[in-house]
């Protein structure tokens, strides 16, 4: 039982200076990122998400296999977008919008393969 106790309180102290350590990376990373200008964070964030946002979708969607179900990782994506302080309502309509030009998309380079086709 001594033996327990004293692995447990070495693991304590691990996870404390672990804690120690990322907390002080934390403020590091605080300082320098008051260095930049918010309305060019946000740009590059939003340049960002969409690809992050798609990569995290398939991986959900490899992991969960037939389970996977995609009202449950709307409901996610609206939890994280009001945890940022975003409108979960503007960026579905966004993504709406860039679904519905990206099939128009699609729908003209098959028509265009089509028009090609019919040529030879």
């Amino acid at each position: 039982m001594e033996a327990g106790l004293k692995r447990l309180e070495q693991q304590e102290q691990k996870y404390a200076a672990e804690h120690d350590h990322a907390l002080a990376e934390y403020a590091e990373l605080k300082e320098q990122a008051a260095e930049f200008d918010a309305a060019d964070l946000m740009h590059e964030r939003l340049a960002i998400r969409p690809g992050k946002e798609r990569s995290a979708v398939a991986c959900v969607q490899t992991a969960y296999g037939e389970k996977y179900q995609p009202l449950t990782m709307y409901d996610s994506k609206r939890d994280i977008y009001a945890m940022l302080g975003e409108e979960a309502e503007a960026r579905s309509v966004r993504e709406r919008l860039r679904q519905k030009l990206q099939q128009q998309t699609q729908r003209k380079q098959a028509k265009k393969k089509s028009k090609d086709s019919w040529e030879r």
